[in-house]
């Protein structure tokens, strides 16, 4: 019963913050949603490592205010074991790259009609699991492959991915973390096997 009603209360508060973003163009934390009461349970470690990384990125450059926050701020703490000065280097790599493939306007740029994709390359997002992450599902086992190609490209597909996550952190986890009352940043990831011939995943497949 609760994941049914975490999951209604996600597509309810993703569709009015999708909604209030769109007629008003503002940030999600300048959303009135950000008013209602989540719960943030934090480690006293963990937070001493965030504002000693926070003051050293101060220090060479003011950080993007988007990413100015806690827990996108432990995240990169955490992929780097709390190692500063790796964590300073993905830091910078992730800012490069981003201003390299034009993430912070791919939203708005790019558009990706290849409607046909999800036929041979089926994938999407259904609901919340039991803690309010949302699940995402690939059913690797009914995909092709060589006809995926004659669709798209990898590189626009690539992009399509990547819009597809930067619309995730903008709408779909402050809209989940409304709905479960706490902080969630990350998905519940299904890959769906069944089916799967391994004989099918040449070459394109390794270069997806």
């Amino acid at each position: 019963m609760r994941g049914r009603s975490l999951k209604k209360k996600a597509i309810t508060a993703s569709t009015k913050l999708t909604h209030s973003l769109r007629e008003s163009s503002r940030s999600v934390s300048d959303c009135k949603y950000t008013a209602i009461s989540i719960e943030d349970v934090r480690d006293a470690e963990e937070e001493k490592a965030v504002r000693v990384f926070r003051q050293a990125l101060l220090a060479t450059d003011q950080p993007p205010s988007h990413f100015d926050d806690y827990h996108t701020l432990l995240r990169f703490l955490k992929a780097r074991k709390f190692d500063l000065d790796e964590t300073m280097q993905m830091w910078e790599d992730m800012l490069n790259w981003r201003k390299e493939y034009g993430v912070d306007t791919i939203i708005q740029d790019f558009v990706y009609d290849e409607f046909e994709v999800q036929q041979c390359y089926p994938h999407g997002y259904h609901g919340v699991d039991k803690q309010g992450h949302p699940v995402y599902i690939e059913k690797i086992g009914k995909t092709d492959p060589a006809k995926l190609m004659k669709i798209t490209t990898v590189e626009r597909f690539l992009k399509y991915h990547v819009q597809g996550f930067e619309k995730a952190f903008l709408e779909k986890f402050p809209a989940c973390s409304i709905a479960a009352q706490r902080h969630i940043d990350s998905t519940t990831t299904i890959l769906d096997v069944q089916g799967l011939n391994w004989v099918s995943f040449g070459k394109v497949a390794h270069d997806l």
